[in-house]
């Protein structure tokens, strides 16, 4: 059996951003009350469990 490819839908072809603009205007999101939600949650689930094995070799070896 060869491997079937998934065509890509118009749809999600004109989803694709081509001429994205980034701009220093906008501001940073750090300080929203959802992301500093997520990256307390983040902080003690590293804290109780740890990282990861592949991290954890790759840092020491730095």
């Amino acid at each position: 059996m060869g491997l079937k490819q998934k065509a890509i839908s118009p749809k999600a072809k004109s989803s694709q951003k081509k001429d994205a603009i980034v701009s220093e205007s906008v501001g940073n999101y750090e300080k929203h009350p959802f992301f500093i939600k997520k990256a307390a949650a983040a902080k003690a689930l590293l804290t109780q469990v740890g990282l990861p094995k592949q991290l954890t070799s790759k840092k020491s070896s730095v």
